[in-house]
């Protein structure tokens, strides 16, 4: 089976979306009671694994549970699991994020990084929170507007790429209407995006050109990274990643 380039082109990029260790930590913070022993973790749509070295290291009593559904991430996970001496700790599975095979109840923390728009972050926080045991948390970071006039080329760019994007005070009514609790909430810095994706995603373009300038689906993939970025640079004042804190109820 011909693999989708979307993925061979997100292997070549250290993370698959904006973030990084510190804004990790800033979410894990807001949990209030974190699992002291034996806890359980579930980093959906992990991609390479960055986040999910992050939460090792920041809750050294968990297990961890990280999937996603391109195998090729997993081995980088897997990779990453052996040099920082993380066997045991953390295991990986080829999942889909909208067709999880674990048990209901089964974690008491849900973790996604810049990956429920694959499904929609209504359907997302929907379906996950049945994995969730009640007085866990789940933290979402997704793309919200944080305008609710934002500029027309914005807009008419996401109606293309992302139509379910929305404005923040939606997701949290989205959040309370699934019966479970906002926590607390807070806006990725435009600065990581550069530092941690973008910057990384544009390094990589002349050599991305060169391998794949025969397939034509992935040239299109490329170009639509740099219009991505290039409406990033001109509106990063009128969208962004929020990460989401929420708590299901006892």
């Amino acid at each position: 089976m011909e693999i989708n380039p979307i993925f061979k082109i997100f292997e070549s990029f250290p993370r698959q979306g904006p973030g990084d260790d510190e804004h990790t930590e800033k979410a894990f913070s807001i949990i209030a009671e974190p699992p002291e022993r034996g806890g359980e973790i579930l980093d959906v749509g992990c991609g390479k694994g960055v986040q999910t070295m992050a939460l090792a290291r920041l809750c050294p009593s968990c297990r961890i549970i990280a999937t996603d559904i391109h195998q090729p991430f997993l081995d980088a996970v897997d990779e990453k699991i052996a040099a920082e001496g993380f066997s045991g700790r953390i295991k990986t599975v080829c999942a889909s994020m909208d067709d999880l095979p674990f048990g209901e109840e089964s974690f008491d923390i849900i973790w996604a990084e810049g990956c429920s728009f694959i499904m929609g972050f209504e359907n997302a926080v929907r379906y996950w929170k049945k994995f969730l045991k009640p007085g866990g948390y789940m933290m979402i970071s997704d793309l919200f507007w944080f305008t609710e006039s934002p500029s027309a080329e914005a807009r008419e760019f996401f109606a293309e790429i992302d139509p379910t994007i929305m404005i923040e005070d939606k997701g949290f009514e989205i959040i309370r209407n699934a019966g479970l609790e906002p926590v607390r909430s807070f806006r990725l810095p435009s600065r990581v995006w550069e530092e941690s994706y973008y910057g990384k995603v544009k390094g990589k373009f002349g050599d991305l050109l060169e391998e794949f300038k025969d397939n034509e689906a992935a040239l299109m993939i490329i170009e639509g990274l740099k219009k991505q970025i290039e409406i990033f640079d001109k509106y990063s004042d009128e969208y962004g990643y929020t990460y989401n804190v929420m708590r299901k109820p006892l």
